[in-house]
């Protein structure tokens, strides 16, 4: 009987030890989070793919949404000043960067939900972006200027690139930066401000050379974009008639791109046009080969063909455009209208069909209704409703109110596939 007791004690430990290592290997292979011990209660697992992150902007914290379920799964805060914050994602989803505007970086666990690291790139900083392969963060500052590239893992300083132009006098231009966006052949651009330029920087190579400098493309660039495949760069200029367009691939120019509607195709001798000044590029959608353009400070979404950048529509809206969002499939445009306080137009979020681009839906969604985002495969669409505490999810079918989830003071909502994205 003794000999059978060791045989079973010893065949128990062998089991233990197999499960283990079966447990391990397991885990891996599969970049598994959270092993639940034997006997121990189970924790609560997800996946990264469909989470929304949304900035509660006067707390200093992020809200971690499963978009699947509509669950808020829990909040990270000490986040710094979020009333402008951008935030990117590591590849695998798991971690967020958000740059508050204070120049505090973050790097958030979405897993653990716990905020990891944290470090001081700047005074005021204003953009983000993330290498392709994800090694590095690039932050944009408008104060000292220039960008700083950091670990994407232990966010060390890798580098800074001053963003200077040299003046005819000899004398240094310190320049605010704006962006910045990454490209399919991993290449960071972004924009100056002051320095009236677009770089290109090369993170492929060690020391991360700027490799293009094109200066003159128009006065005061602001925002940019990259279009879904990638290939066109876009520049909006705060004091110019146009906006910049670049072929990533040629990398030759920036070539003006006038932006002015015009009626019939032409604009007549001393006739006053409306010129577009663009806070956000990255608010306009791309469907198909037409941008839809938020008239900022008009009434109206203005529709541009891609290939030429040529006028095709002005759409009347209830307010003022910030927010132009492609709903996923190109079907649809969701825009917000951010008017004066009070009213009726800031509680509406309007639907344009991009077949007939008239509008065909309008959701009073409540006070303060800013920034649609949509689900990656768009079957509902969150929207920040600020002046009543909220962020709205709405199915896209339907139109109608799936759930309200607490939320103080939202504004940005990102969700988590711009991780497999370029220029986000």
């Amino acid at each position: 009987m003794r000999k059978k007791r060791r045989e079973d004690t010893d065949g128990g430990i062998f089991m233990k030890w197999f499960s283990f290592i079966a447990i391990t290997i397991l885990c891996a292979a599969t970049g598994c989070q959270g092993i639940v011990k034997p006997g121990a209660s189970k924790e609560r697992l997800w996946g990264t793919a469909s989470l929304m992150v949304v900035a509660e902007r006067e707390a200093g914290r992020i809200m971690v949404i499963d978009s699947i379920r509509h669950e808020l799964l829990g909040r990270v805060g000490g986040l710094g000043n979020l009333r402008h914050a951008v935030m990117t994602f590591s590849r695998d989803g798991r971690y967020a960067y958000v740059i508050a505007r204070d120049g505090t970086l973050s790097k958030v666990d979405l897993i653990r939900l716990s905020l990891e690291k944290q470090v001081k790139v700047g005074e005021n900083s204003i953009g983000v972006a993330i290498s392709r392969d994800s090694k590095y963060v690039m932050v944009c500052n408008y104060q000292p200027g220039g960008v700083v590239i950091v670990s994407s893992d232990s966010l060390d300083m890798v580098k800074e690139i001053p963003a200077e132009r040299i003046r005819e006098d000899g004398t240094k231009l310190l320049s605010r930066t704006v962006g910045p966006l990454d490209t399919p052949d991993n290449l960071m651009i972004f924009g100056l401000m002051e320095g009236n330029g677009v770089w290109v920087v090369d993170m492929k190579q060690e020391g991360f050379p700027v490799i293009k400098k094109f200066w003159d493309v128009g006065d005061t660039p602001y925002d940019q974009l990259i279009t879904p495949d990638g290939r066109s760069y876009v520049v909006g200029l705060l004091n110019s008639e146009w906006v910049g367009v670049m072929d990533t691939w040629k990398l030759d120019e920036v070539r003006k791109v006038d932006m002015r509607e015009r009626r019939e195709g032409k604009v007549k001798e001393g006739e006053k046009v409306p010129i577009y000044h663009i806070p956000h590029l990255e608010s306009w959608a791309i469907s198909g080969e037409m941008a839809f353009v938020p008239a900022v400070g008009e009434k109206r979404v203005v529709v541009y063909n891609t290939r030429d950048w040529s006028f095709i529509k002005s759409i009347p809206i209830a307010g003022t455009p910030l927010f132009v969002v492609g709903r996923p499939g190109g079907r649809e445009v969701w825009v917000d209208n951010v008017d004066a306080p009070g009213t009726e137009a800031e509680r509406l979020v309007q639907v344009i069909d991009v077949e007939t681009l008239e509008i065909k839906k309008t959701i009073d969604v409540g006070k303060g209704a800013l920034d649609p985002q949509f689900t990656p495969k768009g079957e509902a669409v969150y929207i920040s409703v600020r002046e009543e505490g909220k962020v709205a999810v709405y199915d896209t079918d339907s139109y109608k109110l799936i759930k309200e989830i607490h939320a103080e003071k939202p504004s940005g909502i990102f969700c988590t596939d711009r991780a497999v994205k370029f220029g986000l």
